[in-house]
């Protein structure tokens, strides 16, 4: 083998390792911080609490025939649209921020325009980035930054989404 052969497969073998260190690191971090909002199942959520004032907070409840309001009054509710707020579950992130950096009031959370509850899971919707319409969404002691039409608001109002 000469020289240059040698320096040749040396250099295919840093790469491969860089290749591998950089793919494990991607992992790593793709573990800590998930790319959706939530671990939920959306096909397992059964209960929705949703809180958009100022309208009176309602409760969802799936049961065997499908959805139901439970709350503020008993009725039928439209599936469609209670599934796509369980859909939330799986929201995807742009970035995660420890919530103890941000200040509350100026992202929106010190009053979240939303709170939405899915199987005991709280996201509470708070304003949009400045510079690329991300939403703040607080979710325990993280605030996840996501497209602004993954919204309580957007997906109740949207018409033809199934």
């Amino acid at each position: 083998m000469t020289h240059a052969n040698r320096n040749l497969a040396l250099l295919a073998i840093i790469a491969v390792a860089l290749v591998a260190f950089v793919l494990w690191v991607g992992r790593q971090e793709y573990l800590r911080d998930p790319p959706a909002i939530t671990a939920l199942d959306p096909g397992a959520v059964t209960r929705i609490e949703l809180d958009i004032p100022p309208v009176t907070p309602q409760v969802f409840e799936r049961r065997a025939d499908g959805w139901w309001r439970i709350r503020p009054s008993a009725a039928r509710a439209d599936d469609a649209r209670v599934r796509r707020l369980a859909d939330l579950a799986t929201t995807p992130v742009s970035r995660w921020l420890p919530a103890a950096r941000l200040v509350p009031d100026k992202v929106g959370l010190e009053h979240p325009s939303a709170i939405l509850v899915l199987n005991g899971v709280r996201l509470e919707y708070g304003g949009l980035t400045a510079i690329d319409d991300l939403r703040y969404v607080r979710v325990g002691n993280m605030v996840a930054l996501v497209p602004r039409q993954y919204s309580p608001e957007v997906m109740l109002t949207k018409a033809g989404v199934e």
